[in-house]
């Protein structure tokens, strides 16, 4: 890199909360060097491009926006996931600098001499503009606990992209804390790509920390984000007095299935019945909380009454349901079932028979790849929910 490089430019991204905030760590790490942030990719001396490819259409906008900021003649860097996940199609467009999301420290070769490095950077609780946000408010922060999956769904590209698990130390999360509810912080949302098996790599666990937290401090509550089933089954008796506090007011935890057939279709281990019992007690209790999921309607082969099932169970328990269609994925185990997979049409019937059965049971129900300006609807929905059941 030349040494008078002094601008860069951040393309818009689709990813998810938590790269938003590693991104967010970037963009700090070179206004923390005295490098100037534009918003015309012209005038800047490195493009940065932020990927997506959790979904076909975010990957493909990835890759449109990619290709237009090479048009520029600029340095332009790929950075996320696409990286890891579909470097076939990101060098048809882009042969430049490709930094995949479970390198970012790689970033720190833009800055060679660097005074501030990216490691002394702050963990973010925010993101880099308003515009990230659905509903922009700063009283409600992020803290990423852990990077990477421990799990191998058959449909999904995360572990591809973000790799193994890499959690953050207790006390490094309890500081981070501190700090924001010194500043008036009233929700902290503890997030991940998946957050149940938080600490298996240092020792510790999802219970160990959320104790913690809840120790910190009475005057924020906590939404637990991305908590994969697996986790109730392995930390029942632990899990449950915590998940019954009325500071834990939202709590997220996707299904997928309740049909232990397709779940082992999807690579998904099997703890519905423990999930539902557990999740009643805490309905039952926790007056405050706010239960979450997600679903995956039209698997290869999943039957009506599989789909009905599914339907029937988190209509018992959840107040909101996010319903997706299965994509067949290039790349991904999923595409050796492409030939029991189900046409357009059947799919998005299943989608809105999914989302009418819910909705005629008073759930929120919503599909999963919507427009922003729907997004930003349902979220002030989600806001109301809450602000009822907080006043009880």
């Amino acid at each position: 890199m030349k040494d008078f490089m002094q601008k860069v430019y951040f393309t818009k991204d689709d990813m998810c909360t938590t790269l938003k905030l590693e991104v967010k760590r970037i963009y700090d790490f070179f206004v923390a060097n005295g490098w100037e942030i534009t918003t015309d990719p012209v005038q800047s001396d490195i493009i940065i491009s932020p990927s997506c490819v959790g979904w076909e259409n975010l990957e493909k906008k990835s890759l449109e926006r990619l290709e237009t900021m090479n048009r520029l003649g600029k340095t332009v860097i790929s950075l996320g996931c696409i990286n890891h996940f579909n470097p076939e199609d990101v060098a048809k467009v882009h042969s430049g600098t490709c930094i995949p999301t479970q390198n970012l420290e790689q970033i720190s070769a833009l800055i060679p001499n660097a005074s501030v490095k990216l490691l002394d950077i702050p963990e973010p609780s925010t993101f880099k503009n308003k515009e990230d946000y659905r509903l922009y408010d700063l009283s409600k922060r992020y803290v990423n606990i852990v990077t990477g999956c421990s799990f191998s769904c058959v449909y999904c590209p995360h572990r591809i992209g973000l790799g193994r698990v890499r959690s953050r130390p207790v006390e490094q999360i309890l500081e981070q804390i501190k700090d924001l509810i010194e500043n008036g912080v009233r929700i902290v949302v503890l997030t991940g790509m998946e957050t149940a098996l938080y600490g298996k790599d240092i020792g510790t666990s999802y219970p160990i920390l959320l104790k913690r937290v809840l120790e910190l401090d009475a005057t924020f509550d906590i939404h637990v984000a991305q908590f994969n089933p697996i986790g109730i089954s392995k930390y029942y008796d632990d899990l449950l007095p915590l998940f019954l506090n009325e500071r834990v007011t939202d709590i997220q935890i996707p299904i997928q299935s309740k049909s232990s057939r397709i779940l082992k279709l999807m690579h998904r281990p099997l703890a519905t019945e423990k999930v539902g019992e557990f999740l009643r007690i805490v309905k039952n209790k926790n007056k405050r909380v706010v239960l979450r999921t997600d679903i995956i309607v039209a698997f290869p082969s999943e039957t009506e009454e599989e789909l009905k099932e599914t339907l029937c169970f988190v209509s018992e328990i959840f107040d909101e349901v996010a319903v997706y269609a299965i994509e067949i994925r290039k790349g991904l185990p999923v595409e050796k079932m492409k030939e029991q997979a189900y046409s357009l049409e059947e799919t998005q019937r299943r989608i809105k028979f999914a989302t009418k059965f819910l909705e005629d049971k008073g759930i929120l129900a919503h599909g999963g790849q919507q427009t922003d300006e729907y997004l930003i609807e349902l979220e002030k929905r989600r806001i109301a929910l809450r602000k009822a059941r907080n006043s009880c």
